[in-house]
């Protein structure tokens, strides 16, 4: 359900709460006025649209999520276990052809494609969303759709497709470094390794940022806007969603973790090498060679990763504690 972000966006932030208007009135037909809030991992939402999506009628729904240029496509069940839900019933069903680019899993229950998906040609942002799922499913998808980066922020192709190839690419390398420490003597390894985690490291707030953090901010804005009162309200999907958000949030940390002990593991790695290099204890020679320079280097870029995932590390942190307010 993680989509890729490529959104216009405003420069100035103005702070904003759900208010109480209450439940079942047909949504207006003229516009709330904006009232953004800011949200970890430098998002923000408009929350006088959550607004007006948690408090329209069910019968309403679906054209309130078509005023704010957003459709909706059904994607039926081979051999549905559970009862279809009447509200999605009149949506027009998804291509196969989108299904399968926008890589709807069997086990979905529903996804966003913005505009712009290099993958999935759409006019305009589209949630994909199962005939059997609930509206409340529908609520988390249409509100992710709506989130967008405090500052601009331009993506170097799908950043999910190039962030998950470099990851794979660095977690590789760290292997083969663990199997033998040594091929960091060895010039083209230290390179290629550095090289490695910093395209994972200069991905990675963005990578949280439309992935394990959207999923968590989602369920947790909506488990604050919709209460017993609301005919959208499910305690089973709340609870659902509730644990949802932690696995997220762990998946966030599990994440940044395994990059920050590649990172650490190759610098204590390079030191210790050039140390015993130093000593005469190991002798370089060949195509072998970590000089006092080469060591410099290495340690120059680590401090720039550390950097970078300091970042990360404390907007987790920020992420964290907004979720268990």
């Amino acid at each position: 359900m993680s989509p890729m972000r490529r959104r216009e966006v405003c420069r100035s932030l103005l702070a904003g709460t759900v208010g109480w208007v209450g439940w079942g009135a047909c949504a207006r037909a003229d516009k709330a006025a904006a009232r953004w809030r800011a949200f970890p991992f430098a998002q923000k939402l408009d929350m006088s649209i959550v607004d007006e999506v948690v408090r329209s009628a069910p019968a309403q729904l679906l054209a309130v999520i078509a005023r704010h240029d957003v459709e909706v496509r059904l994607v039926r069940t081979a051999a549905p276990e559970r009862p279809l839900n009447p509200l999605l019933a009149v949506l027009p069903e998804a291509s196969a052809d989108l299904v399968r680019r926008a890589e709807f899993l069997d086990t979905y229950e529903g996804r966003v494609v913005l505009r712009g998906n290099p993958y999935c040609e759409v006019a305009r942002d589209t949630i994909l969303v199962r005939d059997t799922a609930t509206s409340y499913t529908l609520l988390h998808e249409f509100v992710q759709s709506r989130l967008q980066p405090i500052d601009e922020c331009v993506d170097d192709g799908d950043i999910e497709v190039r962030f998950a190839v470099d990851l794979r690419r660095l977690l590789l390398y760290q292997r083969r470094l663990h199997d033998d420490p040594y091929r960091l003597l060895d010039p083209q390894w230290r390179q290629d390794i550095l090289a490695a985690q910093s395209a994972v490291t200069d991905r990675l707030f963005r990578r949280i940022q439309i992935g394990q953090s959207q999923e968590a901010i989602v369920e947790k804005v909506l488990g604050a806007a919709i209460d017993e009162r609301s005919p959208y309200h499910d305690a089973v999907r709340r609870g659902q969603g509730r644990r949802y958000g932690e696995m997220m949030i762990d998946n966030a940390v599990d994440l940044f973790n395994t990059v920050e002990s590649a990172v650490a593991f190759v610098q204590e790695t390079v030191a210790n090498l050039r140390e015993e290099v130093r000593a005469g204890r190991i002798e370089a020679a060949g195509r072998l060679r970590l000089t006092e320079a080469d060591a410099q280097v290495a340690e120059e870029v680590g401090r720039g990763l550390a950097m970078s995932l300091a970042r990360v590390r404390a907007e987790i942190l920020v992420l964290k504690q907004f979720y268990a307010e």
